[in-house]
């Protein structure tokens, strides 16, 4: 048989949980993450040629040097996708001892054998790496256009 206080003593757990179980939400936390680790800079890229006459693309950018919680940076590419799968990793930077990071790509995608169209949509995107094992905010896409020669 049941005890008669069974079910009284239910309803009240319930109608408790019910009435003094529920908040009103919390926020969520800021990402601190995004904050720690310096954020890329005056992000850019210049088509050139290197001295054998290969297509290059210098990729550079700033960042701020007062911030010292930075240790490297993940170079990200993309061709003619903007969607954030279709973004490869390329090369880890390492920060340099003096100066600003860059990046030369000369892979043979860029040179005038990979084309398939008159123009190729390059996409670079740079993730900084903190020292502390942070990832920073991801910087906006650098958008290059190489034209056919």
């Amino acid at each position: 048989m049941r005890n008669p206080i069974f079910f009284p003593c239910l309803l009240f757990i319930f109608l408790y949980l019910l009435i003094a179980g529920c908040t009103e939400p919390q926020d969520l936390i800021t990402p601190t993450h995004f904050t720690r680790v310096p954020a890329v800079q005056n992000l850019q890229g210049a088509i050139g040629a290197t001295s054998s006459g290969k297509r290059r693309i210098l990729v550079t950018w700033t960042f701020d040097t007062q911030n010292t919680n930075i240790r490297s940076w993940d170079l990200t590419r993309s061709i003619d996708d903007t969607a954030a799968a279709a973004y490869v990793p390329l090369e880890i930077i390492s920060k340099p001892a003096l100066g600003f990071p860059s990046y030369s790509d000369t892979s043979a995608i860029i040179q005038n054998d990979g084309f398939i169209f008159d123009s190729l949509d390059v996409y670079y995107k740079i993730i900084p790496n903190g020292g502390d094992n942070f990832i920073g905010q991801p910087s906006d896409p650098l958008h290059v256009v190489v034209r056919k020669q």
